[in-house]
């Protein structure tokens, strides 16, 4: 129903009091934050006390009357309210508001709140449209490789430190400085701290399997049989011949095998024997030489150790030599119950008990014990989904899971996959040892520090305290800080994170990484979870970084598909955009650019027609 003006302005005049009131409630947690931000804290406080209700009828009326209804004014929201409140008294005939006394009780007006979002992203990122690209380990040994990345657009270049080592971060920064020198350019450098990242540990080996596959059709009729070479222990590699011609083209699968007597074989003698599948298989001799076979087989075949094959017809023996071990996995269907337990509480292999549960131990023990029954346990990305169903007894340390999402013939679950506790508050700190000692070289090396796993006050000011003490050691000036958004809690806990951060003068963003957010928050809740962030940010004059699978398949493959050059238009409301590596990981970055060029679109078209109340807001 459309509210009258009389009503429609009680309904205005209304919602300001309940801002202004709202900030007044939180005079002590304003008062807290750097002056650098406070007006940007204000705001942001405006936010939430607007996005913790709803207004029915209220935008309608509004845009019934070609008014504005406040959406894509979160930068400054106050001063908006303000301004519609003065057009719809005009309406009315009434006299306006007196002006604020003092500057400092006065509103952002519109042109303050985006000159402060803009110069909070130059500061921290070096643009409003910034391109941060994720450098592979392979650049510290390619050079040219940076070279281009620059010359290409590149503005900020990312270094993860859950991967390499500090020789490689610190070789990989030196490029890119020296590149950017060259080039005349500004490139600024992040490094990712690594975080307690939950994984699945080490599970116990199997025995190696070395598989030989013949090329079919499409209508499975042989193409070309598997070739493998057999070699015995310390023999030379063919020089000439179809086998050395293969063995360059890398279609050969190398069989290496013990020594026996190959006297009696020639082209075209067969050997037999059941493969590691129990199925007869039959090997055809194609060409010999000192040491070595080259053996074709029709089908698909998997050799063990100690497996023998016997020459038809003859004495000769092919014996395969013991092979090394493979990382060893589960196979997990649903329904099944799996154990999830600490690594000292994993038994060995030989001491599992067939009727016992599968087990996997995590690399993070803590966490089982704030486990719930019926919380939500996901593994490798979310493919693999399971619920708690029993907690452990009495000196117990395990947990146990039912899987509930799989695969229909069953999923793999193999080491160092990570876990994610979308339904468990987590009380693990953000900061790990590790951390501290790759804070050391990040404070030496990096612009800005992207913060993982962060979820709390604590947790800010856990980093925070460490960053002043590395920066006052070694004389450095102030890095920026990037918190990144990969949790449902730190979803939820956002506008108190920004408002611990704000307590220091640091330079401050956040990135969207929706990669994680979708594993936690479920896929579908994706999209409005980072249009709140990308909100929540603007009205507190944060940058935000675009983040996980930006143009994913140009980067691999070289041409993108059209959804994603739709979300990387999208992304451009944000103040950068977040490539991975890859192997088009160049023409992606030029390409991302000619995208966020042409698309048009800017922060103030966050414009949308979303619920008037806010997750993050709600949860404050």
């Amino acid at each position: 129903m459309t509210m009258g003006l009389e009503e429609l302005l009680d309904a205005l005049r209304r919602l300001r009091e309940q801002l202004e009131s709202f900030e007044q409630e939180q005079a002590e947690l304003l008062q807290a934050v750097a002056e650098p931000y406070r007006a940007s804290a204000r705001n942001l406080l405006h936010f939430i006390a607007f996005h913790r209700h709803n207004h029915p009828g209220l935008q309608t009326s509004l845009r019934e009357r070609g008014l504005s209804t406040l959406a894509g004014c979160d930068p400054h929201l106050l001063a908006s309210l303000s301004s519609l409140i003065g057009v719809v008294q005009s309406l009315l005939g009434q006299p306006g508001a007196p002006a604020p006394a003092t500057a400092a009780e006065a509103p952002l007006s519109f042109a303050a709140g985006h000159a402060l979002l803009r110069r909070n992203g130059e500061q921290l990122l070096g643009s409003c449209n910034a391109i941060m690209v994720t450098l592979p380990a392979e650049a510290a040994d390619a050079p040219a490789l940076v070279e281009e990345l620059v010359a290409a657009g590149m503005d900020i270049a990312r270094i993860n430190c859950a991967h390499d080592t500090p020789a490689i971060w610190t070789t990989l920064a030196s490029q890119v400085r020296a590149a950017a020198a060259r080039h005349g350019r500004p490139c600024r450098i992040a490094m990712d701290l690594a975080g307690p990242k939950l994984r699945t540990a080490n599970l116990p080996a199997q025995p190696g399997v070395v598989a030989a596959r013949p090329l079919r059709d499409r209508y499975g009729r042989l193409q070309q049989p598997a070739r493998i070479l057999a070699t015995l222990p310390g023999s030379p590699e063919p020089t000439s011949g179809a086998a050395a011609a293969d063995l360059r083209a890398g279609e050969l699968v190398r069989l290496p095998t013990l020594g026996t007597d190959w006297g009696e074989l020639s082209c075209g003698d067969r050997l037999r024997s059941r493969d590691a599948s129990g199925r007869w298989r039959e090997l055809v001799v194609r060409e010999q030489g000192s040491g070595w076979l080259l053996l074709h087989c029709r089908q698909h075949c998997r050799f063990v150790s100690g497996l023998v094959f016997r020459q038809e017809g003859g004495t000769a023996t092919l014996t395969v030599a013991p092979l090394p071990d493979s990382p060893g996995d589960l196979l997990l269907q649903r329904g099944q119950h799996l154990r999830l337990t600490p690594t000292q509480a994993m038994p060995p292999a030989a001491e599992q008990k067939p009727e016992a549960p599968a087990a996997i131990a995590c690399t993070l023990p803590e966490v089982l014990e704030e486990l719930a029954l019926g919380d939500r346990v996901l593994f490798d990305d979310g493919k693999i989904a399971a619920r708690v169903v029993a907690l452990p007894p009495a000196g117990g340390s395990w947990v146990e899971l039912e899987i509930t999402q799989a695969k229909p013939r069953g999923s793999r679950l193999r080491a160092d996959k990570g876990i994610n506790l979308p339904d468990t508050p987590l009380h693990t700190p953000a900061l790990t040892a590790k951390d501290l000692d790759d804070l050391t070289i990040a404070c030496q090396q990096a612009d800005l520090i992207n913060y993982s796993f962060v979820r709390s006050e604590a947790d800010i000011a856990c980093l925070q305290a460490a960053l002043g003490a590395q920066e006052a050691a070694a004389g450095a000036g102030s890095t920026g800080l990037v918190l990144k958004i990969e949790t449902h809690q730190a979803f939820l806990n956002l506008p108190r994170l920004l408002l611990a951060a704000m307590r220091q003068s640091t330079p401050l963003g956040v990135m969207i990484a929706r990669g994680d957010l979708a594993i936690e928050c479920g896929w579908e809740a994706l999209s409005g979870i980072q249009e709140e962030i990308l909100r929540i940010c603007a009205a507190a004059h944060v940058p935000c970084i675009w983040a996980t699978q930006v143009l994913e398949t140009m980067t691999q493959h070289g041409t993108p598909t059209r959804p994603e050059i739709t979300d990387a238009a999208m992304g451009a409301r944000a103040e950068a955009l977040m490539l991975n590596k890859g192997t088009n990981i160049t023409a992606a970055v030029r390409s991302l650019r000619r995208i966020i060029e042409r698309s048009g679109i800017t922060r103030s078209d966050n414009s949308t027609d979303q619920p008037d109340q806010m997750l993050c807001c709600l949860s404050f």
